[in-house]
């Protein structure tokens, strides 16, 4: 619940800085900020980064480009839109997507009674983001924002999976901050080209540096630990039903 709050807020703070800036430059913004507030973590426990990298690097290339590049860069490419309510239901598809990877990759089910619940709450976001309206519904004719949001969701999904299945559970000490450090690394030439195309360089107002503050901490460092350590405890299914309380938040 308090991934998905931060979650929520990621939509508002998004929506405001890509106004001014291009999503992958605050995709980068993202991890680099979240990569330093997990320095302090390595430096405390001296975890054995080598050790951890070793026999992992695909593993970790692949989360790192799923999970803190692609998602974070498609995200702020659907938000440049200002329909954040449709957006924030768009969202709800990841559960949907995750039984579908966690059905083929981990051979988890969920209950009847869940696959009720998640057919109706599926079935309640159609209707909410086509308005009620059962001929746009029919005549399927999303907003490119909308289909930018059900990409974060096939990223995002496959990343939760993917965490589960390979059993990487990354903590701010050791995992996170090397998955952090890939995605900073791989962002890094289109955040310099984007600045040195630019007119005035880091020149942001106030308020975006604000929300890339919020971005940068909330979902670059908190978001992903949190929803890595609910992942690692009750599974990616069950994990992936809570981001139906964004619409909500």
């Amino acid at each position: 619940l308090a991934a998905m709050l931060i979650s929520s807020g990621n939509f508002l703070f998004g929506n405001l800085a890509v106004r001014e800036i291009d999503p992958a430059t605050l995709a980068f913004w993202r991890n680099a900020i979240a990569l330093a507030c997990t320095v302090p973590f390595v430096l405390a426990v001296r975890p054995d980064v080598a050790g951890y990298v070793r026999g992992r690097k695909l593993k970790l290339l692949v989360l790192s480009a799923l999970g803190s590049v692609l998602t974070a860069w498609l995200m702020y490419l659907s938000l440049r839109s200002d329909d954040l309510i449709n957006l924030s239901v768009g969202y709800t598809f990841i559960p949907l997507l995750a039984v579908l990877f966690s059905a083929l990759l981990l051979a988890e089910r969920l209950s009847a009674i869940q696959y009720c619940g998640l057919g109706i709450a599926f079935a309640g976001a159609l209707v909410f983001a086509f308005h009620g309206d059962l001929g746009l519904l029919l005549r399927f004719e999303p907003h490119e924002a909308f289909l930018w949001m059900i990409a974060v969701c096939a990223v995002r999904s496959l990343y939760l999976v993917l965490l589960r299945r390979w059993n990487v559970h990354p903590s701010p000490g050791e995992g996170l901050f090397i998955l952090l450090a890939i995605g900073t690394a791989l962002l890094l030439p289109a955040f310099v080209g984007e600045e040195i195309a630019g007119r005035a360089t880091l020149d942001y107002p106030w308020p975006v540096w604000a929300s890339i503050a919020f971005i940068g901490i909330g979902m670059g460092a908190l978001y992903l630990h949190l929803i890595s350590f609910g992942t690692s405890r009750i599974g990616a299914t069950r994990a992936s039903l809570f981001t139906y309380t964004v619409p909500l938040f």
